[in-house]
Order: structure tokens, then C-alpha cells, then sequence
């Protein structure tokens, strides 16, 4: 007997060797922390990935260049979606199939979050940072991986109703939106929202993702006398939409979430204006007072690859990720795993980043609030903001 379990010990001491050395958790090494992405590189939104890819990388070329964390490289595998679901799955079971990366991170869109969520879910691997304030990734019963750092739609929408009823003594509102997880989530908000106001939504039309076929959505709102319109879709056809609307002397307030872009409505809209309303989730990335910003600023200058040196809000919002998985990892006490990195990213106690905080109210994945209210008047004034996050 004594033989045999001899012989089982050795059999076991030599399959181990013939395996190798193991990491300690996948996307692991004992000289880089690999993390991948899905997101829109390419397509009519393809700003949405690229800017938000620009940031996160000059935070990880940023920490690199510092050392890395525990003596470790930061890397990024960044695949194309397009913003269409179908490639975001495959995508998603591309990162499980591998098996190479510690978490997926950076993506955009809530049609790509509902694809690649449940995949992850399935395989443990942690889901964070994606571009998306929709409602259903804000179970953390229901998705114990995932990791917001952004306010979420209903935190948006909020702000936008408190301007246009509140402040501006608008009524009579609709909608137009994307037709999809996206449109969907924001519609429910928005009828929450106003709920809270006593407030009929008096018309709503709908339009397909990806698509420049967006006219006949405002031509569809025209015999409902309404006072302002939510928008809920990319920059590409939010401009269309808002465009149309001045060249047929339209004078609706034309509210729009942060995923529209700012940045990108105020290169496509033809007549800016203060009854243009775009909500933000970070600071101003040219804030004076605003320590991230600067932080932001300065890593862009030195770090960002050639036409990638975009200084917008998502850009910052990629720069702010980057920087809080740099955060995580360093918290980390001990191996680098899946299970050690999500307790140290959904923490109880507040992180600091510069002048900006993460903080998880008990059960939740939801680290910020922070919304601030801008429009598109010549000036580009703040209108007001509420939310915590600085």
C-alpha cells in the first residue's frame, strides 16, 4: 500500500512539472496584468470606443512608465464590435475561450452590455467599467461581477427633467430613441422620472441602431405641440435629429445623456445653443480645479498615441478607469486573482483618485452619482450639477 501511494505522489510531482509554473489567475504574469476590451472601433459611433480606448491607455502607459503595479505591466486586448451585439458576444466568448485576460473592461453601449454580461457572469470573470448607465447592470445580485464607476441613466435623466421641468417650465414631453436594450433603459427612466413630476410623456417614436435613417423620427413627434424632446442615441444621429429640427425652425429643448458626446454634437450641430441640454459623468477635462483633470491632461500629453490625444469627457472617463484597475490591483494583498481582484474593486471604503472618489454604498456596484448638467450655447456653460463623485 505504501508503494502504491509512493507511486501516486510521484505520478502527481511529475504531471505538475510537465504542466509548468501556474499564474495566478489567467491574463496574469509574473511580469503583466492583461485585461481585455469590446468595443466600437469602427462604424458611424466609432468615436465612443476609440476616445474611451485613448484614455485608458495613456493611464496604463501612465502606470508603466511609473513601474507598473507590484513590478507588473498593464496591457490591453482591445477587439471591434461595432457597437453591434452579435460581435460583442463573440467577442465576450473569445476572452472565455482564451481564457487570457483577468477581466474585461472599457466597452460601450447597452445593446453590447446585454450580450457580453451573461457570458462573463457564466465564466467569473470580472465585467468592468462599461460605457452604460442602464438599469438592468446595477443588480449586483443579478451580475456579481460587474463594476460600474458612471451614474446611471435614471441619475441623468433626472437632471434633465429638474432642468426642463423645474427650470424651465416645459410640460408637454417626448421622446425619440434608439430601438434597443439602450432605448429602452433610458424610457423606463424617463418615465420614472416623470412619474415623480406628475407628467404625461405625450409622444415617443422610435429608430434602429447604426442607422443615418432618423428623419422620420421627428417628423413623427410634429402634431404633438411638444415643448422639449429627449433624445436617447449616439452622437450620429442626435445631431441629425437636432439639425433637422433647427432647419425646420423647431424650438424644442433637445436634452441629450452622456453617451450622445458632447464633444462630437458640438462638431456636428449646425446652430448650438443653451436649449441644447448634453448631461456629463466626470469634470470638464479642461477644469482648472479639478485635480483628475489635470492629472488627465498631463498623462494624454505624454502617453497618447498620435490622433488618439482627444481631450473630451469620455476620453477622461477611459483615463479615470484606467486609473482605478491600476488602484484595484495595488490594494490587492497577496495573488492576483479574479475573486481577490473584485472584493478590492467593490470595496467598502471610498477610494481616492487625485480629487475624485469611488465609493460603494453596501450591496451595491455602482461607484458613482456624479452627473453634471451643460448645453450647447456658445460659451458651453455648466447649468448645473448634483451626484457625488469629486
Amino acid at each position: 500500500m505504501a508503494g502504491r501511494a509512493a507511486l501516486r505522489l510521484l505520478a502527481f510531482a511529475a504531471a505538475s512539472l510537465l504542466a509548468g509554473p501556474v499564474s495566478a489567475a489567467p491574463g496574469v504574469t509574473d511580469e503583466t496584468v492583461a485585461f481585455g476590451q469590446s468595443a466600437c472601433f469602427s462604424g458611424p459611433n466609432q468615436r465612443l470606443g476609440i476616445d474611451y480606448r485613448s484614455g485608458l491607455l495613456a493611464a496604463f502607459a501612465e502606470r508603466n512608465a511609473a513601474g507598473g503595479v507590484q513590478g507588473r505591466t498593464l496591457e490591453l486586448i482591445a477587439l471591434d464590435d461595432g457597437y453591434e451585439p452579435e460581435r460583442a458576444a463573440a467577442n465576450a466568448e473569445r476572452f472565455v475561450a482564451a481564457n487570457d485576460v483577468l477581466a474585461v473592461v472599457g466597452g460601450v453601449g447597452t445593446p453590447t452590455a446585454a450580450r457580453i454580461a451573461p457570458v462573463l457572469r457564466t465564466a467569473d470573470i470580472p465585467f468592468v467599467g462599461h460605457v452604460t448607465g442602464a438599469d438592468f447592470l446595477r443588480d449586483a445580485q443579478r451580475f456579481p461581477n460587474v463594476v460600474n464607476l458612471r451614474a446611471s441613466y435614471f441619475d441623468e435623466v433626472q437632471a434633465l427633467v429638474a432642468n426642463i421641468v423645474g427650470e424651465r417650465g416645459h410640460r408637454r414631453l417626448g421622446i425619440i430613441y434608439q430601438d434597443d436594450a439602450f432605448g429602452r433603459s433610458v424610457m423606463r427612466s424617463y418615465l420614472a422620472a416623470l412619474a415623480e413630476q406628475d407628467i404625461p410623456l405625450l409622444a415617443k417614436t422610435t429608430y434602429s441602431r447604426n442607422t443615418h435613417a432618423v428623419h422620420a423620427s421627428l417628423f413623427g413627434l410634429a402634431n404633438a405641440d411638444l415643448d422639449a424632446i429627449l433624445l436617447v442615441g449616439a452622437y450620429a444621429a442626435n445631431s441629425e435629429i437636432i439639425n433637422l429640427a433647427h432647419s425646420l425652425g423647431h424650438d424644442y429643448t433637445l436634452a441629450n445623456l452622456s453617451f450622445s458626446l458632447s464633444y462630437e454634437l458640438r462638431n456636428r450641430v449646425e446652430a448650438p445653443s443653451d436649449r441644447i441640454l448634453v448631461t456629463e459623468v466626470v469634470p470638464s477635462p479642461n477644469d482648472a480645479d479639478s485635480a483628475l483633470a489635470a492629472s488627465f491632461r498631463g498623462a494624454m500629453a505624454a502617453h497618447a498615441a498620435p490622433g488618439e490625444s482627444v481631450l473630451n469627457e469620455l476620453s477622461l472617463e477611459g483615463y479615470l478607469l484606467g486609473r482605478y484597475l491600476a488602484s484595484t490591483l495595488e490594494r490587492i494583498d497577496g495573488d492576483i486573482t479574479r475573486s481577490a481582484f473584485m472584493a478590492q474593486a467593490v470595496r467598502a471604503e471610498p477610494v481616492r483618485i487625485d480629487d475624485w472618489t469611488v465609493a460603494f454604498a453596501p450591496g451595491s456596484n455602482t461607484g458613482s452619482t456624479y452627473v453634471r448638467l451643460t448645453h450647447l450655447s456658445a460659451d458651453d456653460a455648466e447649468t448645473g450639477s448634483q451626484g457625488g463623485g469629486p
